[in-house]
């Protein structure tokens, strides 16, 4: 049988709500609610921060043998508009709070493509097997929007981010 691997949406370390066909709202409070509640600013100068996300992937049934080479990426294009970005890095493992001052060490999401993708189990290495589960596999995903004061006024398309890995 083919493993079916979630992407969850990260509250702790350990405790993820699943979003593998759903939405991740960016928005200005800490929570997994997608509604219109807590947006985003467009501010006079400088750039607002979104609070991080972080996203796992989540092993919900196995493979017959192995799932190993996380990575995650975006068609490469930004459909957000102007002044508006999404950073992302590999977290590892270590669990951080979420916060919504301006994420260090981030590289732009949409530089992260199927070509050149952000790898998922740098530090959570595969490969994963039968025994793993019913468990989170591979690295934390940090991401975060910055809107800048450049940015129009309204709301934004949707973006796909995708999941891949190998199995066999």
């Amino acid at each position: 049988m083919p493993a079916t691997i979630q992407i969850h949406e990260m509250t702790a370390l350990a405790a993820g709500e699943d979003k593998t066909s759903g939405t991740i709202r960016f928005k200005a409070a800490n929570d997994q609610t997608v509604d219109t509640n807590d947006p985003l600013v467009i501010p006079g100068a400088g750039s607002d921060y979104s609070y991080e996300k972080q996203v796992r992937a989540y092993m919900e049934a196995p493979p017959d043998t192995n799932v190993s080479n996380l990575r995650w990426y975006t068609d490469g294009a930004n459909g957000f508009g102007t002044g508006v970005t999404c950073q992302v890095k590999n977290m590892g493992t270590t669990w951080g709070a979420n916060v919504d001052t301006e994420m260090t060490g981030g590289a732009d999401l949409f530089a992260q493509t199927s070509g050149s993708p952000l790898d998922g189990d740098g530090t959570d290495t595969g490969p994963f097997v039968p025994g793993d589960d019913n468990s989170y596999i591979g690295d934390l995903i940090k991401m975060q929007m910055i809107i800048a004061s450049t940015a129009s006024n309204g709301s934004l398309s949707a973006e796909t981010l995708t999941l891949a890995y190998d199995e066999i």
